[in-house]
């Protein structure tokens, strides 16, 4: 280093992006006013954390599970309600779903047996097709398990 400059390329360039994007990166609380008159203090996230973490996650238990360290056809795949199923680990979530109920078997109890059945028969009827691919993979031996392994590792 000579005069507190360093001749190392990347090193110029990451100094350069943090001083262009420092009022972006580090910024002080921002206050917004509520509709009943009140204030809130807002701290950005700057990252996509939560989003980041969830998958991170996820491809942990999918490698830790299955041994698989690829997942772009798994992510393909998945159906889209697999992070409803790892928001049952979040305490706000359940109090909404189980609304009023102290477990969530109470709360399957009251679904309508005979509803459940008509909407299950209405959705077969439908002219909805599931994609080339998704069949294939879903007409294989294997696909139950790793589907159970998916859903187990979202837990």
């Amino acid at each position: 280093m000579e005069n507190g400059k360093s001749k190392n390329a990347d090193y110029v360039k990451l100094v350069a992006q943090i001083d262009k994007y420092w009022h972006k990166l580090f910024c002080d609380p921002i206050t917004v006013l509520t509709p009943d008159g009140g204030t809130v203090i807002l701290q950005p996230q700057r990252t996509n954390n939560i989003l980041e973490r969830f998958f991170r996650d996820f491809k942990r238990g999918y490698r830790k599970k299955t041994g698989n360290n690829s997942m772009g056809k798994v992510l393909q795949t998945i159906t889209s309600d697999t992070p409803l199923v790892k928001n049952l680990q979040n305490p706000s979530y359940m109090e909404l779903l189980l609304n009023g109920k102290q477990t969530i078997e109470e709360v399957f109890a009251q679904i309508d047996a005979q509803e459940a059945r008509r909407r299950m028969i209405s959705s077969e009827q439908s002219n909805e097709r599931v994609p080339k691919p998704m069949q294939k993979i879903i007409a294989k031996p294997e696909f139950p398990i790793t589907l159970r392994n998916i859903l187990l590792s979202a837990n």
